[in-house]
This record gives structure tokens, sequence and C-alpha cells, in this order.
């Protein structure tokens, strides 16, 4: 599946004269108008056998971390949840995940603005705190370049639970020196879009910064520097009917590449 998204009567272009070499996009509530993370979860708690009840109970209990604003407190809490889970079983269940999602959970604008700035040649890479199982089939449908997510820890291809390297923060600002490093490209030369104060690093680290939607840490920000803003889009329905035997292979379809913490896009 490939994204071409101008749904509603709605495009938001790429501004006129505006090339960069390398954007740099958060996913969740950014790129999608939805939590991927917290709809992976039910989808994989539900197939698990878990109770609707539950699995609210769980969602309640990592939004009181939320609430408290302490995103790492919150990260750890999450991929928790995934100890014992094959690794390659967990991405074959992140590919039906989002193969069951409509491709409404995209926000117009801004998948129409990025895929304008791809095919113009700019180099599109996806950084998320979210876990590879989702970001790798979201990046394949953008056709991005590549991505980076939040790595799990494996003992012999099984999670222990433990999110080693969480791509939140000053981690996503990382993750532009080291891209930029590689490619021999200015940071000035990039754009960066986000939705939420923790991307805020990011943004500060390339030339040109969008946020999405109201974010007040990031409103300010994009007063001071005179950023582009973007509204947010209402996010649909993101209920997933994945089965508990998923009927696929469970290996992943995303190969590794030497950096720690994404992989290249499979097309």
């Amino acid at each position: 599946m490939r994204v071409t998204v101008r749904r509603r009567g709605r495009h938001v272009a790429e501004p006129s004269g505006a090339r960069y070499a390398i954007a740099f996009l958060d996913v969740d509530e950014t790129l999608l108008t939805i939590n991927s993370m917290s709809s992976f979860l039910v989808a994989h708690q539900r197939a698990r056998g878990r109770t609707p009840e539950q699995v609210s109970a769980l969602l309640r209990e990592l939004h009181a971390l939320d609430v408290g604003g302490d995103r790492d407190a919150v990260s750890r809490a999450y991929y928790a949840t995934f100890a014992g889970e094959r690794a390659d079983e967990l991405a074959a269940f992140g590919e039906r995940w989002f193969a069951d999602l409509s491709l409404d959970v995209f926000h117009a604008g801004v998948a129409d603005e990025v895929t304008a700035l791809r095919d113009a040649g700019t180099y599109v890479v996806l950084v998320s705190g979210a876990p590879p199982a989702t970001v790798a089939p979201v990046a394949r449908a953008l056709g991005a370049d590549a991505w980076f997510a939040t790595v799990q820890e494996d003992v012999a291809g099984v999670l222990t639970g433990v999110a080693t390297d969480a791509v939140i923060g000053a981690r996503k600002a990382f993750v532009v020196g080291q891209v930029t490093r590689e490619r021999g490209v200015a940071a000035d030369e990039c754009v960066a879009y986000g939705d939420h104060a923790s991307d805020l690093p990011m943004l500060e680290s390339v030339g040109a910064g969008v946020v999405v939607g109201e974010d007040p840490v990031l409103t300010a920000a994009s007063s001071r520097h005179g950023w582009r803003t973007i509204p947010a889009e209402p996010s649909v329905p993101a209920q997933s009917s994945v089965p508990a035997q998923p009927s696929v292979p469970a290996q992943s379809s995303v190969p590794a590449q030497s950096s720690v913490l994404g992989g290249p896009v499979d097309r």
C-alpha cells in the first residue's frame, strides 16, 4: 500500500519555493491523526484474550503516567506489556494491524505535503517513540526513505519488556544529527514536523519547524522561531480486527541496517 492522500477536498500544499534536503517527521498525531501506540496496544491486548475492562484499566494506568508529564515512565510501562512476545511475531502482527486501518488515519495535509517533498527529492525520515512494529508499515506506506523507532530489548528473539533506546525528546534531536552527518547535509537545510512538546528538540535542531496542532509549548516556540503551523485533524476510529492467531508468516518485513535506532524502508 502506498499513500496518496487527498480526502475531504483538502490539500495543504508545500510552501512556494520551499525545498529541503531532509524532512523529519514525528508519527503519532503528526503524520497520523491517531496515537498508533495506543491503537496497537489495544489490538494486541484484545488479540491476546484480554477483556475490554482489562484493556481499559491498562490504558487508564498509562494515561495517569502521561498526565504526570513523565514520558520516560510512560514508555517503560508501555513496553513492559510486550514482555515474553517474540519480536518477529510482533512485527508480523504490526503489519496486520496497519493493514486493517483506513488511510483516513493519515493527516491529509501533512501526508500530502510530505509526499510533495518526497517527489521533489527530499529524503524523508520518520522519527518516533513508537515500536518498530507500528513505525515500519507506516514508513513503507508513506514511501519514506528511513525510520527510527524505540528499540525493544530481546533475548534469543523474545522481548524482555525493556525499551533500551526510547526515541523521545532529546533523542529525536540525536537522530537528526546522526542522519544529517551520515548524508553530509547541513541541519539548516532540513525541516521537521511535530505535535508535542517532546518534539521540540527535533524541531529546534533543523532549519525549519512545522507544528501540527495546538500544543502550548510548540505554539510558543513557533511564535519565537517563525515556524509554520498546520491544524490538527480529528482522529478516526482505529479499531483493529486482527485475529489472535495471525495467518501471515511470523517474520519482519523490515530489514535491519547498521544504525541501532532504525531501519531502511523495504518497498
